[in-house]
């Protein structure tokens, strides 16, 4: 491996830093957390992430590891070692041996610091690399062990006798359902029930998007809905252009952190086999979907109506000892706080992003779209943007449609 490889230590750790509700300090040298994470970049760029599982008992190190690298390969291995005191001894063994590595380092509350050298190093170097081992809350790349598919559902909410305006069609984003939306429906107007028909769709985020998208159309059509204005998260936004893309036409398009060009974060899904679909594939920032929607002519003739906003999640270390990491805002700290919160830290390489998607992409940059908002929603993570108690200027725009 080169030598411009190197860990994400020290300075950088700020970039990176983990995440939890609780303090990083509640790990002690007596309370040996199992759970550990090892990123290693190149520049600017995250190159490889390691997640491992350590077990401790009398003096003996034993657990297994995951390794994701750039290209989105996941790898297993076992991990052997020592520890006497506060120094540990880690030895890791892949199923294949390029990912094999050697580490000593002196464990404080947070940490693990010390020096790694890769066993099987690409080419003639024989780096030794300055690391720290991350404490983490939770399992590493863990996703959960069943994630269900959706039925397709197109449902009326609520109809108006005269709407004044056209019908609005809210579009759920990955891994969700139209329940997404309860608290955004429960909290809109009269004055909006009043000028619109309003309807949820559901799909199957775990099937294609084209898919998806065509099917919404064939749920417009169905329903007779002329120029529906489409209120869309995340995944939702690139199933509506895929609506556009297979025909569908529409007043104004409305997209709260979607991918327009990609995530990188596409790839790190294929560690889950349910997420190793061609839904969550498809939003690969180099993928097919993306690359061919780029110069798709119905999606280009239709983005003057496209108005796009984006979130950004954010916090900083504590000044005074400490030192604790805090976030910007504490409702970061839901169920959903693990995938956020890992999602952030692996895409911080790739700039500012709301925990899943990067600004530039969900502001589809030199897409020739609308901003809603010249700047990102400060500080509103991925999940809580349509969230009317979170992202009330989210709220207040969407209810003055």
């Amino acid at each position: 491996m080169k030598k411009v490889i190197y860990l994400f230590l020290a300075v950088n750790f700020l970039i990176i830093s983990g995440c939890s509700e609780d303090t990083v300090n509640e790990v002690n040298n007596s309370d040996f957390s199992p759970y550990w994470e090892l990123p290693i970049g190149s520049g600017s760029t995250l190159t490889h992430h390691y997640g491992l599982n350590i077990n401790v008992s009398n003096g003996v190190l034993t657990g297994s590891a995951e390794i994701i690298d750039t290209i989105a390969l996941r790898n297993a291995g076992t991990l052997t070692g020592t520890v006497n005191g506060n120094s540990v001894t880690i030895n890791a063994a892949f199923n294949v041996n390029k990912y094999d590595f050697g580490f000593t380092g002196t464990k404080s509350d947070y940490m693990i610091a010390g020096k790694l050298f890769f066993k099987h190093p690409v080419g003639t170097t024989s780096d030794t690399l300055n690391v720290a081992l991350l404490y983490s809350k939770t399992k590493v790349f863990d996703y959960g062990d069943s994630i269900p598919q959706n039925p397709y559902l197109f449902k009326t909410i609520f109809t108006t006798p005269t709407p004044t305006g056209p019908p609005v069609i809210f579009v759920h984003g990955m891994m969700a359902t139209i329940a997404e939306w309860d608290s955004l429906f429960l909290a809109l107007g009269s004055g909006f029930k009043s000028q619109h028909n309003v309807y949820a769709y559901q799909y199957n985020w775990q099937d294609s998007i084209m898919i998806n998208g065509r099917i919404l159309k064939d749920s417009v059509t169905a329903k007779g809905l002329i120029n529906p204005i489409i209120v869309a998260h995340s995944m939702g936004g690139l199933v509506s252009r895929a609506y556009i893309a297979n025909g569908g036409q529409i007043t104004k398009l409305v997209t709260l952190g979607t991918p327009h060009l990609g995530t990188p974060l596409a790839t790190i899904l294929a560690v889950k086999p349910q997420l190793n679909t061609p839904g969550p594939q498809d939003m690969k920032d180099d993928g097919h979907f993306i690359t061919s929607m780029k110069i798709n002519p119905l999606d280009l003739a239709n983005r003057n109506k496209y108005y796009c906003i984006a979130g950004e999640m954010g916090g900083h270390f504590e000044t005074t000892y400490p030192f604790n990491w805090e976030w910007n805002e504490p409702y970061y700290f839901s169920v959903s706080n693990g995938v956020v919160c890992t999602g952030w830290k692996l895409l911080k390489p790739y700039g500012e992003n709301d925990g899943l998607v990067p600004v530039w992409s969900a502001f589809f940059t030199a897409g020739g779209v609308n901003l809603v908002f010249t700047a990102p929603q400060l500080y509103i993570d991925h999940m809580h943007l349509p969230a009317p108690q979170e992202a009330p200027e989210i709220f207040n725009y969407i209810n003055g449609l």
